[in-house]
């Protein structure tokens, strides 16, 4: 049996070992190294980033090849039950949030897919009583076939990813193809689109209305189980969206209300994620290096005052204006960076003060000269990071270590 793996990053490599141990001859193609295709593989798999209208692609598909993606792949040789989430924003906290609480009540799970650990490196290992947490993206569930879950979960649509998709129906089509693949999914009522879908076998949280799990006031309510805000650790409205559709989740895995409520309260969040950095004499630093666009960037401003923002990055045709009044309220000054700094410049430089820095150091000393005390730093781009970094968790780091730098230059001060 032959097999062409198109795309050798961390998913294409781990569909071609498992590939491999289950017999197959495999030709790995990569743009940076193409070699000659076999005459007449049985199977391609293409890595996510791979597009669907890649020559290669194209070439296999006409010539009858079926072409299946990572996910795709794990799942044929996958036992157990699946949960799958998706998203624009929040995808990868409750995914962790729910492996989390199942770790906690002493369940066999597994975590991976989007999340950064390719499905096809764990998916022998899965089992009957297992449950596997998979976070999915718009370009992984393009490529899904026969992959069936026990639970989806589709946590906002927003507009991302438009240099790959020609508009936010075209995006959205792609997250809605999850529906047909579960027997029961969770959605976000107050999204505008997913809130008008009808189904029977939907549940739905909501911020604003009652729902499945709703918010009401500073508490989430689901059935009889109330759950205050101020008893878990993961702050912001944002946040409160991933507990209740997490809670959902677990609920209907049968986790003990108890054992919930416990990983809950010991989960601290990703890195990356309006995480905390440090406070210098009285400002304080946070890292939202995983706000990649607009919505995420508008959710780290409602979690905030008294902000000096640093943003900007890699150009994927966004829109920011719908942030100007957010932007008024509650942001002091700008320090931009990136392709779209002039972006940022031209668009709020009416409202705020907009200044342009060329990397992530001299942002953070500018950030910090422009701040006071009680003021919060906030790198949060809103862009993608492409044009300065190898990914958000690099100029997450960056921004940390410049962080440091310019607390232990003051310091010796």
């Amino acid at each position: 049996m032959e097999a062409v793996v198109i795309g050798m990053g961390k998913s294409g490599t781990a569909a071609a070992e498992l590939l491999r141990r289950k017999g197959y001859r495999v030709t790995p193609y990569d743009d940076k190294n193409p070699l000659p295709l076999p005459e007449n593989p049985s199977l391609a798999v293409k890595s996510p980033g791979v597009p669907p209208n890649h020559p290669v692609v194209q070439k296999l598909k006409n010539s009858g090849v079926p072409v299946i993606g990572e996910v795709e792949l794990a799942y044929r040789f996958s036992k157990g039950r699946i949960v799958a989430i998706t998203g624009t924003n929040g995808k990868s906290t409750t995914t962790a949030l729910i492996h989390h609480v199942l770790l906690t009540g002493g369940y066999k799970a597994f975590i991976g897919g989007n999340y950064g650990i390719p499905f096809s490196s764990f998916t022998e290992e899965t089992s009957e009583d297992s449950i596997t947490v998979l976070e999915l993206s718009s370009f992984q569930i393009e490529d899904l076939v026969d992959f069936k879950c026990e639970i989806s979960v589709i946590l906002n649509i927003t507009p991302d990813h438009l240099n790959r998709y020609s508009s936010l129906s075209d995006y959205a089509s792609a997250k809605l193809k999850l529906l047909s693949k579960s027997e029961l999914s969770i959605l976000n009522l107050d999204d505008p689109i997913l809130g008008n879908l009808k189904g029977e076998n939907f549940l739905f949280f909501s911020r604003k209305k009652r729902a499945d799990a709703f918010l009401e006031g500073d508490r989430i309510v689901c059935g009889e189980f109330i759950l205050p805000l101020k008893e878990l650790p993961l702050k912001g409205v944002h946040n409160a969206e991933n507990y209740m559709a997490s809670l959902l989740v677990l609920k209907e895995l049968g986790v003990p209300e108890d054992v919930i409520l416990q990983g809950f309260k010991t989960f601290k969040g990703l890195p990356h994620r309006t995480e905390f950095v440090a406070t210098i004499n009285g400002v304080t630093f946070i890292n939202d290096s995983k706000s990649t666009n607009v919505d995420s960037l508008r959710k780290a401003l409602e979690s905030f005052n008294r902000i000096v923002l640093i943003a900007g990055g890699s150009d994927k045709g966004l829109d920011f204006s719908p942030l100007k009044s957010l932007v008024e309220e509650r942001v002091k000054a700008i320090v931009a960076i990136g392709e779209t700094a002039p972006t940022f410049k031209s668009l709020f430089g009416d409202l705020v003060d907009v200044v342009i820095e060329g990397d992530i150091y001299s942002a953070v000393e500018r950030a910090y000269g422009l701040a006071e005390s009680g003021d919060v730093v906030l790198l949060s781009p809103g862009c993608a990071s492409f044009d300065m970094f190898k990914n958000f968790e690099e100029r997450g780091e960056k921004f940390k270590e410049a962080v440091r730098l310019l607390e232990e230059t003051l310091a010796g001060r």
